[in-house]
């Protein structure tokens, strides 16, 4: 691998520690290094991490958020609209996470911020790979970060904590059955 990226070995052993870090890929000492794979339990226990942590740190977030803040929020917004009329797959996963991102650090609590990373960015990449050998455009996506965007603006706690729910369980509602996408691919199929 550094040959054909022309870098140096300590180069890509410490690349490779760092994604292991991030949770991206497995290592196995004097072996292989391995992209991460998380089976529909794996992607369930991660979808339900969030539905608990994502609504905290929103609501951590609230006192600190202002005009500034909601403006922040609004541009993230308008990036995943963006991606979205472009058919723009990979735009549309960078902004979506960009914007989940922001809410975290909007919460002003960097351990919530580093177990989200941990618990998120795996699960993004993972359910990225997999979406995009199925999905063909993007025409299907409805505006499910909207709600939350709404839901905060309300400052209300139950409703902050309903937006998050509805939308992480319709996220990921079709890899928990088998962790690879199946059903959703089956269900676009359909409606063709």
């Amino acid at each position: 691998m550094a040959r054909a990226l022309n870098v140096s070995q300590p180069t890509v052993r410490e690349a490779l520690l760092q994604l292991e870090h991030a949770g991206l890929v497995v290592r196995s000492p004097q072996r292989e290094t391995v992209v991460t794979r998380l089976s529909a339990e794996d992607i369930r226990e991660r979808a339900n991490l969030r539905v608990l942590l994502e609504p905290e740190a929103a609501i951590q977030a609230l006192p600190r958020m202002g005009l500034e803040e909601y403006r922040v929020l609004d541009e993230r917004l308008d990036a995943i609209h963006r991606a979205l009329a472009k058919d723009s797959y990979h735009e549309f996963v960078a902004a979506d996470l960009d914007f989940h991102r922001q809410i975290w650090e909007f919460s002003g609590n960097r351990t919530l911020v580093k177990v989200l990373e941990l618990i998120t960015v795996p699960l993004f990449a993972f359910l990225s790979i997999q979406r995009s050998r199925v999905l063909k455009d993007l025409a299907h996506m409805v505006r499910s970060h909207d709600p939350i965007l709404a839901a905060l603006r309300s400052r209300e706690e139950a409703a902050i904590r309903e937006a998050f729910r509805q939308h992480i369980d319709s996220s990921y509602r079709n890899f928990t059955v088998d962790g690879t996408g199946a059903e959703e691919h089956r269900e676009k199929r359909a409606a063709r």
